[in-house]
């Protein structure tokens, strides 16, 4: 799935809240001018203040005041700024394309007690496949006489890897009844006498598929001795059907024993080829490179996702200008009120 981010458009999400405090802010600047008007209006009047004026240590006084004046506005002006757009909320807004051209793949496992001794070489089979595709979804459902799903279908990766290995472990014991092998096969049989179901287990694994709304590439990679005991719901001509009728390809890997049996073989070539699959023994004529091939010729298909937007706040810029602007008052504050205890001592001297 190819992710694409279109645009990155931003702006205030309450811009009528930033024209406000502007506009507060601009309605105390000119009230504190009038002020400063007023009072300049109404002082006492002194006698040769002129004189007074032209003294260098005055008019130095002055300038200093006057720099300080500046500092203290510009850095209180920088402040405001900083928190009117704190209050506004910068927000960025970026549109997310998602251009999935995906393909579900079910591994579907015969752990049947025919096909102890091989599956964990099916596995290894299996991780090959997986380590030759891109971007699929890949589900696990292991069967006998009853399918349970091991994992659904996903496109993590580094969880399907570690879910087949630990599947290989659980059947590494090449059919000696383990532990482990017991417990991640248990479920797959209820009645002793209806085992490896070919029909039942293909069948099972044409359901694992989701999203059956959806035009997408489907496919299965089956494999099995086809060496049923008892008689299941589904033979394996009517399970290809199904998969037919729902559009699942089915790749057939089976076991070296099944050559044994043309009969077996046979018919689960026919099967799978039925819906397009291929067919090839475990170990011989490269059968994963031949399926991951095959899963490769599938058509990709597009699938159309509506766009989704999102947001994120962005008070970035906000805050370094409120933290500008307080750090520089502070810092004004501060150089004031050293100068002015400077100037109570040298007044005391």
């Amino acid at each position: 799935m190819d992710l694409t981010w279109n645009g990155g458009a931003t702006g205030f999400h309450w811009p009528w809240l930033v024209l406000l405090l502007a506009l507060g802010v601009l309605a105390l600047l000119m009230l504190w001018a009038l002020t400063r008007a007023r009072a300049a209006s109404g002082g006492a009047l002194v006698a040769h203040a002129a004189r007074l004026r032209a003294l260098p240590r005055y008019r130095a006084l002055v300038r200093r005041q006057v720099a300080i004046g500046a500092c203290l506005s510009l850095a209180a002006l920088v402040a405001c700024s900083g928190a009117i757009v704190l209050g506004g909320r910068v927000q960025e807004r970026q549109t997310l394309t998602a251009n999935d051209r995906s393909r579900d793949i079910v591994l579907c496992l015969d752990a049947s007690g025919s096909m102890a001794e091989v599956d964990a070489a099916v596995v290894r089979e299996f991780r090959t496949i997986v380590g030759g595709l891109r971007g699929e979804r890949v589900g696990l459902t292991i069967w006998s006489g009853v399918a349970i799903t091991i994992f659904p279908l996903t496109d993590d990766y580094d969880f399907i890897l570690e879910r087949l290995g630990e599947a290989e472990d659980a059947f590494a014991s090449g059919g000696v009844l383990t532990d482990d092998y017991a417990i991640y096969t248990a479920g797959t049989v209820i009645d002793w006498d209806v085992q490896s179901q070919l029909g039942d287990g293909l069948a099972s694994c044409v359901q694992r598929f989701d999203h059956k709304d959806q035009d997408r590439s489907r496919a299965i990679v089956l494999a099995s001795d086809n060496e049923p005991i008892g008689t299941g719901i589904y033979d394996l001509p009517s399970a290809a059907d199904l998969a037919r009728q729902d559009r699942v390809v089915v790749h057939g890997i089976a076991a070296p024993a099944t050559a044994d049996r043309p009969r077996a073989a046979q018919q689960f070539r026919d099967a799978v080829t039925s819906t397009g699959g291929t067919f090839a023994v475990l170990g011989a004529d490269g059968s994963a490179g031949k399926v991951v091939d095959a899963i490769g010729a599938l058509e990709a298909k597009k699938l159309d996702r509506p766009p989704v937007v999102q947001v994120w706040d962005r008070p970035h810029l906000g805050t370094v200008l409120t933290a500008v602007g307080l750090t520089g008052l502070a810092a004004v504050w501060l150089v004031q009120g050293v100068l002015a205890v400077r100037g109570r001592q040298e007044a005391g001297r």
